[in-house]
């Protein structure tokens, strides 16, 4: 039977005495088919054929189909954006990064295609080489590059025709760029020469920093300028934010995960930022994923007070309503199955954990997680400075707790041999996912999360779904997620201090061992207070991922397509300026720019941008040059000016900076290696 049947059940019954309770009548029960798996018209009121047809008929009025017309192309925009739940959307996603490379980018991007398929949607990725050549229906076109010293998993991959012959001939409504920071810079600059049609050319274009025509959306997930920090090139850090201003400012809207994420954008003058939240499947990620033979393979057993108590079927009482609604403890009539599970599950607070016997001869320990990429960036020093500091911390007579590392990256191997120079107990598990991923999880106690380069933070959304608390630094995206005291505990950074997580996390800094301590004992606490855990554990999993599901996640981001649409036909609007015959041209160029104010584009700039432009487009735009105070300017044939200012495009400059960023990345991530490597030579010739 279906839940969504409303139904009204006289409740005064609980009002009588103890030892009487009436049965609710059976005539407040409808009589359905119980194969039904919706309600009925005719049950609910409600006459869906004529609504439905309806839906029907709208959506294939306006569906899209090769040449159509302005006024088709008008009234389909003018639909398809104007409500939810309208299919027909044509998308064309740009991604630095996707499969088989797995991270929280390439995961979220999956869950996306997955939805656009479902909701009725078509779609067209431009990305990465890979062995796919399509994902949930959509086709995937790539281009090769360069691969990451730092990171091999990672490519500087390069525009190619292609990518701009689809957008032209796939006619999208919105193209979506994914963290653009090099694919995705290259093709913004070639959408504003018109490589990928003039449909995409701003106003100002064709140009550089002419600025682009129509549905562009981006979306932030990486926090690369605090990367620039990392790798020990703090004065880059500026450079970089106005790089990635100056990419996202080309986009109407900027996608961003988290309410500290987009504080932060705005911070650093990011327009248009709009919330693109995250997920969790709880059908895969639980406490019921609990596993005592995972925790045997790791070498321990139950958690400190987890305990499993039984009863005897013979010793369950149950008490409920016999045939004269009196209340009774006695068996019913006529008999029910008792339930017979255990009184107190595995994990307090998760109904139907399947009762599972850890090894009574394996002590009970606590298990502390991190699940991620093993890199340096995801402040694993600190992790690993606090698990040295906490022997010294945690009560007389407790087990110092095992750490386990679930994920793979560059820093696994020098993670490794420190620990096992330090004769910690900490294993690295490496790569995980789908149900396996889900037991470690739910097998572990705590999640230790130390990063701060988080927009969102998937990983700490499982964690919570798992049961588990976190503890972790007060920074944007883990903040977001964690109730400090009540689904985990937060590090707070001095505020008494102009400090930033990236700087006071640098192992060479004057805050680092205070933090470390700092974070060590927030670990102790949780280690050694089984009440907390349990409490946090129930309340991390149910009230902690309340509102975020994957559905509701992924249609936030086609809300943001939509409102893409109407933003590029509300400018559109406002460039189309009629007036009387008496009223002159001059008070139109006026109201035009009142209403768009363009940015200045050099002359050099403009030059450049028409040798670069596509024939066409350099053929229909004449451009007049005239004089106006302060230098030139060119006068389209709808009467608009534009004026310029002197010097070279600092986009292009900025291009050679990012150049330049890359390379000195390289080179310091040698120096390092080189670095290390003479201590190690140094280390063995002194043993």
């Amino acid at each position: 039977m279906s839940s969504d049947i409303p139904r009204t059940v006289d409740k005064s019954f609980l009002d009588s005495p103890p030892d009487f309770a009436p049965l609710p009548p059976p005539a407040v029960v409808p009589e359905l088919d119980l194969d039904a798996s919706t309600p009925l018209p005719e049950q609910i009121g409600l006459d869906t054929t004529d609504k439905e047809n309806n839906a029907r008929d709208e959506s294939e009025k306006y569906v899209w189909h090769e040449g159509m017309t302005d006024e088709e192309k008008n009234g389909r925009e003018d639909w398809i954006s104007g409500a939810r739940g309208r299919k027909g959307l044509r998308i064309v996603i740009v991604t630095e990064n996707f499969l088989p490379k797995v991270d929280g980018v390439t995961r979220t991007l999956s869950r996306l295609l997955e939805h656009l398929h479902a909701s009725g949607h078509k779609c067209m990725l431009l990305g990465p080489s890979s062995t796919l050549t399509h994902y949930a229906s959509h086709p995937l076109v790539g281009t090769l590059g360069i691969p990451l010293v730092v990171y091999p998993g990672l490519k500087l991959n390069f525009l190619r025709p292609k990518f701009l012959r689809v957008i032209k001939e796939f006619q999208p409504d919105v193209v979506h760029f994914v963290d653009p920071i090099w694919l995705g810079a290259q093709t913004l600059l070639a959408m504003e020469l018109g490589w990928a049609g003039d449909e995409w050319v701003g106003d100002r274009g064709p140009a550089l920093g002419g600025g682009l025509s129509g549905g562009v959306v981006a979306s932030y997930h990486t926090n690369l300028a605090t990367y620039a920090t990392l790798f020990g090139l703090s004065w880059l850090t500026p450079i970089m934010w106005r790089f990635q201003r100056s990419l996202y400012s080309k986009a109407l809207l900027t996608l961003c995960p988290s309410p500290s994420t987009k504080g932060m954008l705005e911070f650093h003058g990011f327009d248009g930022v709009r919330l693109w939240p995250r997920g969790v499947d709880i059908s895969q990620f639980g406490p019921r994923r609990r596993n005592m033979a995972l925790r045997a393979t790791w070498g321990v057993g139950y958690a400190p007070s987890e305990v499993v108590q039984m009863k005897d079927a013979s010793q369950v009482e149950v008490e409920g309503t016999n045939w004269t609604g009196r209340k009774t403890s006695l068996p019913m009539t006529p008999p029910m199955t008792p339930w017979t599970g255990p009184v107190e599950h595995v994990r307090a607070g998760e109904v139907g954990c399947e009762r599972q016997e850890a090894d009574q001869s394996l002590p009970e320990r606590v298990v502390l997680l991190f699940v991620g990429r093993i890199s340096w960036e995801k402040n694993i020093s600190l992790l690993l400075s606090a698990y040295a500091h906490l022997a010294g911390i945690l009560p007389t007579g407790t087990l110092m707790p095992k750490l386990i590392f679930v994920g793979d990256g560059p820093a696994r191997a020098d993670v490794e041999a420190r620990c096992e120079k330090e004769g910690w107990d900490v294993e690295c598990a490496g790569f995980k996912e789908g149900e396996a991923l889900a037991e470690y999880f739910a097998s572990a106690d705590v999640f230790a999360f130390p990063s701060f380069t988080e927009t969102f933070g998937q990983v700490v959304l499982e964690a919570l779904a798992s049961g588990l608390p976190v503890v972790g630094l007060d920074a944007e995206g883990t903040r977001d997620l964690v109730s400090h005291g009540s689904t985990g505990l937060l590090l707070p950074l001095d505020s008494s201090e102009s400090l930033t997580w990236a700087t006071a996390c640098q192992p060479d800094s004057t805050h680092f061992d205070r933090l470390a301590k700092g974070y060590a004992e927030l670990l102790a606490r949780v280690v050694a207070d089984a009440k907390m855990r349990k409490e946090m554990s129930k309340r991390g999993s149910t009230e902690g991922i309340k509102g975020y599901t994957w559905w509701d996640a992924m249609e936030r981001c086609v809300d943001g397509y939509r409102e893409s649409i109407r933003i590029a036909r509300s400018r559109r609007a406002v460039q189309v300026i009629q007036h009387s015959p008496g009223e002159s041209s001059s008070s139109s160029e006026t109201a035009q720019t009142s209403a768009v104010r363009p940015r200045r584009i050099s002359i050099v700039n403009r030059v450049v941008s028409r040798r670069l432009g596509p024939k066409d487009l350099r053929i229909r735009e004449r451009l007049h040059v005239g004089t106006v105070r302060g230098g030139m300017s060119w006068t389209r044939g709808a009467g608009k000016k534009i004026t310029s200012e002197s010097g070279w495009p600092k986009l292009i400059l900025k291009a050679f900076i990012a150049i330049f960023l890359f390379y000195a990345i390289y080179w310091h991530h040698q120096a390092k290696v080189r670095s290390r490597t003479a201590f190690k030579l140094a280390d063995e010739i002194d043993d």
